[in-house]
């Protein structure tokens, strides 16, 4: 955390609304992100998929819901690879609208399908799962902070399929963000969910009363 407080600072201290604040934010998270070395993200990458598999929620997880990486987002492609092949039921994202989202099962990596805004989606005709039946939730960040709330990429998808969670229900949210890339406080509006668990390469932060 110690590379971005005054890329926190800047974004709150402007008085500006909280929605331009993330939006200033946004712009200097990815350039900071962009720059880092490819090599250093892979291995970062690696110890954050290593604390992901340790996590007894994850190895308890019959169902999972995972966001499918792009560029230079934390890879999750070895990590759908490997929980297919270790027999979970593995779902992925197809957006469907505006800030609408859906989990269905993913039975190969190949069949993953360019989808709304060119994301990799799942199939069209794959099995649809309700949040309901999803043990564990792996969510995508730009950056997240250490209570759990994450700066995205401005869609709102994740924020509204977590909203629309029942409350005390069976899955758990997990983001994976680099630690160069967590925060001390993002800024957060009323409709910002917080995940449970944050996955870094350095630690695992418990953001609430699991």
């Amino acid at each position: 955390m110690d590379s971005l407080p005054a890329c926190e600072d800047l974004a709150t201290s402007t008085g500006a609304p909280v929605a331009l604040q993330k939006k200033h934010l946004r712009a200097e998270l990815l350039a900071r992100r962009d720059a880092e070395d490819a090599l250093s993200r892979a291995a970062a990458d690696a110890q954050i998929k290593a604390h992901l598999l340790e996590l007894p929620q994850f190895q308890a997880a019959q169902t999972v819901f995972c966001y499918v990486s792009m560029g230079a987002e934390v890879n999750t492609l070895g990590l759908l690879d490997d929980m297919l092949a270790s027999g979970k039921t593995v779902c992925v994202p197809r957006c469907e609208g505006k800030a609408l989202m859906r989990a269905f099962v993913l039975s190969n990596r190949d069949e993953l399908e360019v989808g709304m805004l060119g994301i990799p989606a799942a199939p069209k005709g794959a099995p649809q799962v309700e949040p309901a039946n999803i043990d564990l939730i792996v969510v995508p960040c730009l950056a997240c902070d250490t209570a759990g709330f994450r700066i995205g990429y401005g869609g709102g998808y994740y924020d509204s399929y977590l909203g629309a969670l029942t409350p005390g229900g069976r899955s758990t949210t997990v983001a994976l963000c680099r630690e160069s890339l967590l925060l001390e406080h993002a800024p957060r509006e009323d409709h910002d969910i917080a995940v449970d668990i944050v996955v870094t390469d350095k630690q695992v932060v418990p953001s609430k009363q699991l």
